[in-house]
């Protein structure tokens, strides 16, 4: 598994989408700006639910150390997905890609989403299996990966 931490992934994306503005023709939506601000703080607030919820079990949030892990979240936002976190880091890209709005923009979501399906959840998922076994395959057969 390629250890880039998700929050980094995330940073050279938006950094990505701003430099893409500079040197391709944008395209302009009405409401573009509003927009990308509302899905901004849904995005925030999406990513904020779980860490506290991650803080309140006492486990870790850290996602290149996940083996410490010592608590199973299933509750609360993790009841509708079992990765809020990550969605919530893509809205953040959705938003910046919509502020921005270039032919490269666009194509950052879908890095960000096959980047972490393929190198970071595919590995959290078989650990979660290992550690928690039965708990955790009848909450991943209930709970959707995103949402």
């Amino acid at each position: 598994m390629l250890k880039i931490p998700p929050p980094i992934l995330v940073l050279i994306l938006l950094i990505s989408n701003y430099f893409s503005s500079k040197k391709i023709d944008l395209i302009n939506l009405q409401y573009q700006t509003l927009l990308s601000i509302l899905i901004l703080f849904i995005g925030i607030l999406i990513l904020i639910i779980p860490v506290s919820n991650f803080v309140k079990s006492k486990t870790t949030i850290d996602p290149i150390k996940f083996k410490k892990v010592n608590n199973l979240v299933t509750s609360g936002i993790y009841k509708y997905s079992r990765n809020p976190m990550y969605l919530g880091l893509l809205m953040i890209i959705i938003s910046t890609s919509i502020f921005y709005l270039t032919i490269f923009s666009i194509t950052t979501p879908f890095i960000f989403y096959f980047w972490i399906n393929r190198f970071q959840i595919e590995g959290e998922e078989i650990f979660l299996t290992k550690k928690f076994g039965q708990k955790y395959i009848l909450y991943k057969s209930k709970t959707r990966k995103w949402i």
